[in-house]
């Protein structure tokens, strides 16, 4: 979660850039998957601008405030970080 005053400053991107290069180049993993509401617009936005690809929507498969609603997942392998970052660790 980020203050209001600080959205659209590229802040939550930047710390989604730094998460996916901890889980690539320290954890090793492959594949790292996020998701948001469908509704959450900017949390779509940060993680686009971060690299990451739509999958697809989960219907219906989480309780928010007594409804369940839709979840978009998005994902990205290490190929594609380490080709938009031009590398793996610096």
């Amino acid at each position: 979660m980020l203050n209001r005053n600080f959205w659209g400053a590229g802040i939550a991107t930047e710390a989604l850039r730094e998460v996916l290069a901890y889980g690539f180049d320290e954890l090793q993993l492959n594949q790292i998957e996020g998701g948001c509401d469908v509704d959450n617009i900017g949390s779509e936005k940060v993680m686009l601008k971060a690299g990451m690809s739509f999958e697809g929507v989960l219907r219906k498969n989480e309780r928010i405030k007594g409804e369940f609603r839709d979840t978009k997942i998005f994902s990205i392998l290490k190929s594609e970080f380490d080709s938009a970052t031009g590398g793996g660790k610096q």
